[in-house]
């Protein structure tokens, strides 16, 4: 007998916009100290009280999902302060390998969002302020938008999905991050 959260995920399969899952991966793909890393994690916990960002590393350390409901979007969020030695596992790689990583995750047993994932550029970051908010297409295309680093889980836990090509035009268009106050 299935579950009710087999039932849940996979009755007509399970798209991340149908079934909602706000915990986002946050990837560091250079070197980035701790404590910037930290400082993302701290500033969107203040900013919004709610803390959906997962600092990738190893998905076994995400907890199942339980076959109950529970608040989804602070399920295995990660929180300050960090382990000072944590080093990215994903240095050197590209958003396409975040994206086939974050795709690799099992359905649905863990509670992690396949389709908008955030990426800590160190040297974008200290420059602007700022992150890329990323959404995989159905294609494995990855595309990006920067977003105010401090905002990032208030986008991502508020924004309506389907305003996503808005946001796009609007970068590779104008310049304009989101949620930004320029």
């Amino acid at each position: 007998m299935p579950s009710a959260t087999d039932e849940s995920f996979f009755d007509g399969g399970w798209q991340d916009d149908d079934e909602r899952i706000d915990l986002y991966a946050l990837f560091v793909l250079d070197d980035v100290p701790v404590a910037a890393i930290e400082e993302v994690i701290r500033r969107n916990l203040e900013d919004s009280n709610d803390s959906n960002l997962w600092l990738a590393d190893d998905y076994n350390n995400l907890p199942d999902l339980p076959d109950f409901e529970l608040n989804l979007g602070t399920l295995g969020a990660t929180e300050a302060p960090l382990d000072p030695n944590w080093q990215s596992p994903f240095g050197g790689k590209t958003l396409q390998d975040a994206a086939r990583y974050l795709r690799s995750v099992p359905k649905p047993r863990k509670p992690l969002c396949k389709t908008y994932f955030v990426v800590l550029d160190g040297t974008f970051y200290q420059k602007h302020d700022q992150v890329f908010v990323c959404k995989v297409l159905e294609s494995g295309e990855v595309q990006s938008v920067p977003c105010e680093a401090a905002r990032v889980s208030v986008y991502l836990g508020g924004h309506d999905r389907s305003y996503w090509d808005q946001d796009l035009d609007n970068w590779e268009d104008e310049g304009l991050a989101v949620m930004s106050n320029d």
